[in-house]
């Protein structure tokens, strides 16, 4: 079993969760310290809005998702592992305490609206 951190479009209901839906064990919410969150426009190779988070100064609100190892591979393809994304380990806050989880922490300098609640609310509303 995996423990992912997602902050944006593979939260429950959100575009992207259908990916791991099937490998999905449970889910609890929780939050990271030490970085910032932006709103990104469609545009390039993604035709859909969705969030990048870099290290910074904030707390960044999502999801801890535990899933069985095999949706790893699945999600450095769409994170684009080590081209757009870099999947590293995160200490996630939770109502059960702190875990460790993997993230993906976007790594260019987004160019897109800064989040400073730290909440990416989809990619139907405006920041």
């Amino acid at each position: 079993m995996e423990a992912v951190f997602v902050y944006g479009t593979l939260k429950r209901g959100e575009r992207n969760h259908p990916l791991v839906a099937d490998h999905l064990l449970r889910a609890v919410p929780g939050y990271v310290e030490g970085f910032a969150l932006y709103h990104l426009p469609p545009g390039g190779e993604r035709p859909y809005a969705y969030p990048a988070m870099v290290p910074g100064a904030g707390r960044v609100f999502g999801e801890v998702l535990f899933l069985r190892e095999e949706a790893l591979p699945l999600l450095d393809a769409l994170e684009e592992e080590g081209v757009e994304y870099r999947r590293v380990r995160v200490r996630v806050e939770t109502e059960e305490g702190a875990v460790e989880a993997w993230t993906y922490l976007y790594l260019e300098e987004p160019q897109g609206t800064p989040l400073p609640e730290g909440v990416w609310r989809g990619e139907g509303e405006a920041p």
